[in-house]
């Protein structure tokens, strides 16, 4: 076992995969951040669950309206230099929001616009940062690259909340923006260290091509059980399961009686359990297949939610997210793991489209949520939808016959 876990490490001797590790964590943790200073500062503007759950939504919708179609723009230039300049559009993004809030300018609608271009940056860097690994690494190591990559990415998931709270209780939300701007620059400077000339198969030809590329993929991914299956899982999960995280000010605020430190602490016991979950992952690789791990963390996710939805105790409320986190662990690292594995090289960039399309489906929930949190309570809306991605999960996993194996 030991020397397994060893093993994990030894990828970070290839010196590109560690500068796209470093900068990967820097990007999750200034992410993390983000959402939680952005649903405050919200919050504080509007008083208004609604409002708050429409941040979610702006930054969600481009990745529905881009989606696949981001990978025809994408596969035609150096992974590399494509990274450089979205981690550099998110960084500058940030300065121009610092420099409003400093001027006493900032408002509602540019912080909606503000959400609305990360989103849009999001949903090309993140599969782009996902193509890029098999290239660094070989196609044998992806899953052992995206235990690491989902390590970092679930220790900023613990830090980024509660450095975002005690940011905004001690230096407020122009210290926090002026740390996201730091990160956003950090990162790139890492990005703009790798060497690597990965790009996808190149492509020639116009819109016809481009038409009938997308049909391809569309067909590869539908003709395939296992991405298909994780293609419905995902789209689920975050429409039913995640808009909980654009909730948490209200829960925090509202029915656990919190500040912005207490909030912080919500949003880290999530990643505190998606953490701890890695070591159950990469330890139940042995005898569990790749899409057992993928189902059985979506499920325990959805559950745990349920029941955090229903507690009025701050402490428990921590520790059922810290369950809904282990959960959270099986879910990321087997999303991406089993369609990179599953996808050959020309299909990989338009596999990871759909996935993007399928996490970009999430705004339909923003609005849910937010529109039952604002009729009834967010208690109602958390606890109520995620039974319904816990009810649909279920369903996916009996109709695809074949999508489960017992074994890796």
């Amino acid at each position: 076992m030991k020397s397994s876990y060893i093993s994990l490490f030894e990828l970070l001797k290839i010196s590109d995969f560690t500068r796209l590790w470093l900068s990967n964590g820097m990007w999750w943790q200034a992410m993390w951040m983000e959402m939680l200073i952005v649903g405050w500062l919200g919050l504080e503007l509007t008083d208004s669950a609604w409002w708050v759950s429409m941040l979610g939504f702006y930054r969600s919708i481009p990745l529905l309206l881009i989606g696949p179609w981001g990978a025809l723009l994408t596969d035609r230039f150096p992974r590399r230099r494509l990274l450089s300049v979205f981690q550099g559009l998110g960084a500058t993004a940030v300065l121009l929001v610092l420099l409003a809030f400093l001027n006493g300018s900032l408002t509602y609608v540019q912080l909606a616009l503000f959400s609305f271009i990360q989103g849009v940056i999001w949903a090309l860097d993140w599969p782009t940062r996902r193509a890029i690994i098999p290239d660094l690494v070989g196609r044998e190591r992806v899953v052992d690259a995206l235990v690491l990559e989902n390590g970092i990415q679930n220790i900023t998931r613990i830090l980024g909340p509660i450095s975002g709270g005690v940011a905004l209780e001690l230096i407020g939300v122009g210290g926090g923006l002026v740390l996201l701007s730091a990160m956003g620059f950090g990162s790139l400077v890492l990005l703009l260290g790798i060497t690597s000339r990965s790009q996808a198969p190149s492509v020639t030809g116009g819109f016809r091509t481009i038409v009938d590329m997308t049909h391809q993929g569309w067909k590869f991914v539908r003709g395939n059980r296992k991405i298909w299956g994780v293609f419905l899982i995902t789209i689920f999960m975050n429409v039913w399961a995640f808009p909980y995280m654009n909730l948490l000010p209200v829960f925090a605020r509202d029915i656990l009686g919190q500040g912005p430190v207490g909030l912080g602490w919500l949003g880290a016991a999530h990643g505190l359990g998606a953490t701890a979950g890695l070591l159950i992952i990469h330890w139940g690789r042995k005898w569990l297949s790749n899409e057992w791990l993928f189902s059985g963390g979506s499920l325990l996710l959805s559950f745990g939610l349920i029941l955090f939805s229903t507690s009025t105790s701050y402490h428990l409320s921590l520790l059922l997210l810290f369950i809904s986190g282990l959960g959270q662990a099986g879910f990321s690292i087997m999303q991406s793991s089993i369609i990179l594995v599953e996808s050959t090289d020309d299909m990989r960039s338009r596999a990871m489209g759909t996935l993007v399309l399928a996490i970009g489906v999430g705004p339909l929930g923003r609005l849910q949520s937010g529109s039952m949190a604002e009729l009834l309570t967010a208690s109602w809306a958390v606890g109520s939808m995620a039974l319904m991605a816990l009810i649909a999960t279920l369903g996916t996993v009996g109709y695809l016959k074949g999508f489960i194996r017992s074994r890796s």
